[in-house]
């Protein structure tokens, strides 16, 4: 059987006993918080053993053998049968000759001087279990350019193979997670010192996107430059339940947005506002630049825009508003060595006031007084005498 071939239920690969130095034990009973299949990385089998009805025959010549069940989800590990008919247990782990990984869904088991003979695997171990040939699996990614310059977007692939053939299988394509990173470099000297680890994104084989097919083995991912600049270590990750890759290209040299802008505000009275986009054309052949880009303006309309000449860098913006004004857009050009590039950069921005509008002052006639007059209560007489009743 080829190298290559994917396999159902079961691997065993036969390995040096130079390969397992300085592994540690896995303790079964718990396994829940041990890296699942740590020891498989950069694990590079030799042989494959055949398995029928979960029974397999291990040669006399044999030093270590490692095998990997699936299981229906929750049920107990599997028992292993030695050709004499004894029985071996996950709690017969030890650091000499028996390893043992058990999880709720899989058993990762390595011997080492296994009995000769017909062995047998007990256990709800599934009849469509997925296992890889582990023999020669390796990761390859297109190398990133350099120079390069911040918010470049870049179309990258990577492919997983074995046996120097491309893994096409579609399960295996389901469960792989293939991750690019960006680490920043040692040097004290570098701009980016210090800086975090930046995550490129995760490959993917679905035909969406940049992805040209889907399921032909071959993974793509759209890289964002939006990081600092500075000297960068590209990193690339392949992790499964079964193994890691890990795969470090040569240091790139991110360069600094080659582009900036330069604001002419519209006066009082005047219709446009105008913004020119200015060219560090250091690296760059400045009359292959095109820009193609989008005004957002502050009611929330939108305006296209292309320029394409290079007297041509001048945006004209109409004044309809006071607010925030955006512009969006992307820039494609060459290098002076002749590479195509395409630029993202982030959104500009500037923000127009409100009119100061001074309302005149009235002024009002002045104030004459006029004299107040105050009417007195009538005075009552006093009664008379009473002559009459006297």
């Amino acid at each position: 059987m080829a190298k290559s071939a994917i396999i159902w239920v079961i691997l065993f690969s036969v390995i040096s006993t130079k390969s397992w130095a300085n592994i540690p034990i896995v303790d079964p009973s718990n396994a829940q918080t041990q890296t699942k299949l740590e020891f498989l990385k950069n694990f590079k089998g030799k042989n494959e053993i055949r398995l029928l009805n979960n029974r397999f025959r291990v040669d006399y010549e044999v030093d270590d053998v490692m095998m990997l069940f699936f299981r229906k989800h929750g049920s107990a590990p599997v028992v292993l049968v030695r050709p004499d008919g004894s029985k071996i247990y996950p709690r017969d782990a030890n650091a000499k000759t028996i390893e043992w990984h058990a999880d709720l869904s899989y058993d990762l088991i390595k011997l080492k001087n296994p009995m000769p003979g017909p062995w047998q695997a007990v256990g709800k171990i599934l009849p469509d279990s997925k296992v890889l040939v582990l023999s020669d699996i390796e990761l390859l990614a297109d190398n990133l350019p350099s120079p390069v310059f911040q918010y470049e977007t870049i179309k990258g692939e990577a492919r997983v193979v074995n046996s120097e053939q491309i893994v096409t299988d579609k399960n295996f394509r389901e469960v792989i997670k293939l991750r690019a990173s960006l680490y920043p470099s040692n040097s004290v000297d570098a701009a980016n010192f210090g800086a975090d680890i930046y995550q490129l994104g995760e490959f993917l084989d679905n035909g969406k996107d940049l992805d040209e097919k889907p399921r032909d083995g071959v993974f793509t991912l759209e890289y964002d430059l939006q990081v600092g600049y500075g000297s960068w270590l590209p990193k690339y990750r392949i992790a499964t339940e079964l193994f890691t890759r890990e795969l470090t290209q040569d240091a790139i040299e991110i360069l600094p947005l080659p582009i900036s802008y330069k604001l002419e505000q519209a006066q009082e009275g005047e219709r446009y506002h105008y913004v020119t986009i200015e060219i560090d054309d250091t690296h760059i052949n400045n009359e292959s630049l095109l820009f193609e880009g989008q005004i957002l303006f502050p009611s929330k309309d939108t305006q296209n825009f292309n320029l394409s000449e290079r007297q041509s860098r001048r945006v004209e913006i109409f004044n309809p508003a006071y607010g925030t004004y955006q512009i969006e857009m992307l820039i494609y050009g060459t290098t002076k060595d002749g590479r195509e590039f395409t630029l993202k950069p982030p959104p500009y921005q500037f923000l127009t006031s409100e009119p100061d509008i001074t309302e005149p002052v009235i002024e009002l006639p002045e104030m004459v007084e006029l004299p107040v007059i105050v009417e007195e209560p009538p005075v009552e007489e006093e009664p008379g005498f009473p002559t009459l009743l006297i």
